[in-house]
Formats: C-alpha cells, sequence, structure tokens
C-alpha cells in the first residue's frame, strides 16, 4: 500500500519532551501522536504489537537510537513517529540510554511495505550525517523531513 502521505509530519515529530521514563513509556507516547494525527486506530493494540516485537530483541542501535517498529491492523497509514528526547532514556535493560527514538508503524496487512520502510530507515541510520542531522534539528518540521528525505517520501 504507497500511501498518498509523507511517512512523517510535524504532529507525528516531538521535540526535546519528556515522553516517558523508559522504552515501553516513549512508544506508547509516540503511538498516542500517531492515533491523533489519524495514523493508528487504536493505541493499546498498536502499543501491544510494538511492545511485542521489542521483546524478541533490542531495537536500540549505537549512538543513543532506538528503532522499534512494528506491523498492527491497527495502523492505517505507514509511518515514522520520531522524537528526540528532553533527557536519555534506558530502552531496553543492558543497552546504552537513546536519545533519539523512530517508531515505525505499518499496516498489518502490507509486509513488503513495512520492510522496504524498514530497511531504509536502517539504511538512513548508518549513513554518516542522518543520526546527528536528527540530534541537530531545531523544529518538529525538520526532524519530519529529515525522515522523509531518508525513504524518499514528502
Amino acid at each position: 500500500m504507497n500511501s498518498p502521505s509523507p511517512v512523517s509530519t510535524p504532529d507525528i515529530a516531538s521535540l526535546d519532551q519528556d515522553l516517558g521514563a523508559d522504552g515501553a513509556a516513549v512508544i506508547r507516547s509516540l503511538a498516542g501522536l500517531l492515533h491523533d494525527a489519524g495514523r493508528v486506530s487504536d493505541v493499546d493494540v498498536f502499543v501491544d504489537a510494538a511492545l511485542a516485537r521489542e521483546a524478541l530483541g533490542s531495537t536500540v542501535l549505537p549512538g543513543g537510537l532506538a528503532m522499534p517498529h512494528a506491523r498492527s491492523h491497527a495502523v492505517t497509514t505507514s509511518s515514522v513517529a520520531v522524537a528526540r528526547l528532553a533527557e536519555p532514556v534506558t530502552f531496553a535493560s543492558g543497552s546504552e540510554p537513546v536519545r533519539l527514538v523512530l517508531l515505525i508503524a505499518a499496516p498489518g496487512d502490507d509486509s513488503a511495505g513495512y520492510l522496504a520502510l524498514l530497511q531504509k530507515i536502517a539504511t538512513a541510520c548508518v549513513k554518516f550525517g542522518f543520526v546527528s542531522d536528527l540530534s541537530d534539528a531545531r523544529t518538529p518540521e525538520a526532524l519530519a523531513e529529515l525522515v522523509n528525505e531518508a525513504v524518499g517520501s514528502r
């Protein structure tokens, strides 16, 4: 399912806010933004899917970034909610604290689109400059634009 809307928009980007004390709380906060933007129909169903995926293995990457992700029938539009947290949080036991979070949400019936989006975001995360650009962003609009550039969605 190719969506005409960009995967990230300023209303699903959070800059220097306290979204919770741990990874589960941050995922729930970002899922709430996705719900408010009309991209997720049921926050609890999506959060359960994201936490179930996280339980399979941490999505924390080197450099203080977490990339939680899930497919769920509660997702109406493929999306990437992005946050630069006010303070680093411990996302997963035994991992370094994270300050950047990219929550990837895809409809449950779109495994190909989900994998493609996940691959584009993961590729961007290892490219020089993407993570530091997210760290240096000054507005939610800038965060969303960086994500959209990374996945080729505008």
